[in-house]
């Protein structure tokens, strides 16, 4: 595919997530087809829209929601946020972690002291016709500038599932491993500010 000259990228915080729905959806259904472990390519298979984007944007006051359009059509998005990590947050894991034999380490790591105010990128999805255009890194980038202006955050998250080979991509902006989440079903990778 030509790489198209008509790519914007709004933000769509305002709007609500409904926005991205399909591309939530197909992002999931991509992080369940990279995995390699039949229990975390099932359990990431039924994530949807609802489960995950939806309810992490319905729950989170500071957020930012990235939307690149092909004219009016959305063909990428980049879902950040900012929260309060404190002991009793970071022990709390969500429904579908209850599968995963032994449990394990869940997103935010031991050695985070807290209370610590942090920002992430939860979700980054460019449609596969899109790749290589460049909208990965305008809205990563974009992300960034928001995650590293947030009063008082000291550390920036972003989690990467299983068999998604996105670990070089987020190195280039200065992430490194911190641990696997859940047994592995996710790598987290991390950066002080």
């Amino acid at each position: 595919m030509e790489h198209p000259t008509n790519l914007i990228i709004r933000d769509c915080t305002s709007q609500g997530s409904g926005l991205c729905h399909e591309l939530a959806d197909a992002l999931f259904q991509h992080q369940a087809a990279m995995a390699k472990d039949p229990l975390h390519k099932d359990i990431l298979g039924n994530m949807r829209y609802e489960t995950r984007l939806k309810r992490s944007f319905d729950n989170t006051e500071e957020k930012l929601l990235l939307v690149a359009f092909d004219g009016e059509k959305p063909v990428g998005y980049l879902f950040a946020a900012a929260e309060e990590v404190t002991e009793e947050s970071r022990r709390q894991l969500p429904p579908w972690s209850e599968r995963i034999p032994g449990g394990g380490t869940g997103f935010y790591p031991d050695w985070l002291e807290t209370p610590v105010r942090v920002g992430a990128l939860n979700n980054l999805y460019i449609l596969p016709e899109y790749r290589g255009t460049g909208l990965g890194d305008a809205l990563t980038t974009k992300g960034m500038e928001w995650l590293r202006a947030l009063p008082g955050a000291r550390y920036l998250f972003v989690d990467v599932s299983e068999g998604n080979n996105a670990a070089d991509f987020y190195a280039r902006y200065g992430f490194k491993f911190s641990h696997d989440v859940l047994g592995g079903i996710i790598k987290a990778y991390y950066q002080e500010i």
